[in-house]
């Protein structure tokens, strides 16, 4: 697994090793809070949760003018085998 894992481009890793660090936090998080945190811009977080949101990883929810990140078992489970 972590040989995908390096096969991944540099920002989509760190958000996925960031999530996979948060996972048993039972915090919602928006896109905003994610980018801050990560230090990476808006549109490549925005661009990356919808890729992972197509892989199943997350659910998104549009809450007025912002987006909820989810994590699903899925992601949980990847992140337990990294």
């Amino acid at each position: 697994m972590k040989e995908l894992l390096a096969l991944l481009p540099e920002t989509r890793r760190k958000l996925l090793l960031f999530l996979c660090e948060h996972r048993n936090e039972d915090r919602l998080r928006t896109f905003r809070q994610i980018s801050l945190q990560t230090r990476l811009a808006y549109p490549t977080v925005r661009n990356a949760m919808f890729e992972f949101k197509a892989f199943g990883f997350v659910k998104v929810y549009e809450v007025g003018r912002a987006y909820v990140v989810v994590l699903t078992e899925k992601l949980k489970t990847l992140c337990e085998q990294i």
